[in-house]
């Protein structure tokens, strides 16, 4: 069975990807926010992702979730940065998505 250190780990590598594949320019920036948002939605994840793993909780209601808290990723770095707010949206969809894909690989394999 999957672990949350599994699904962190997952996370941070994820992360990486992420930033190297968008905001490359601002990899240090965007790091930061990034791990951020992870942190002050830790147990968040661990509590969604446990009852996503038991079946307390659907794909579609694990979703819904997580693009709760979507605005909560304040991006404080990359705004301090200069970004467009465009790319700061795209970025912070694509964290959410990191985050989805990476609990059904996890814990739905």
């Amino acid at each position: 069975m999957a672990s949350t250190k599994d699904f962190l780990g997952a996370l941070k590598l994820g992360l990486q990807e992420l930033v190297a594949g968008t905001l490359k320019p601002y990899s240090k920036q965007a790091s930061a926010d990034g791990q951020a948002f992870l942190d002050a939605q830790k147990a968040n994840l661990r509590k969604w992702t446990s009852q996503l793993a038991s079946g307390d909780l659907s794909k579609d209601d694990f979703t819904d979730l997580v693009e709760g808290v979507k605005d909560l990723a304040e991006l404080v770095a990359l705004k301090q940065a200069g970004l467009a707010a465009v790319k700061l949206d795209q970025f912070r969809t694509g964290l959410v998505n990191l985050v989805i894909d990476t609990a059904f690989k996890i814990y739905l394999p």
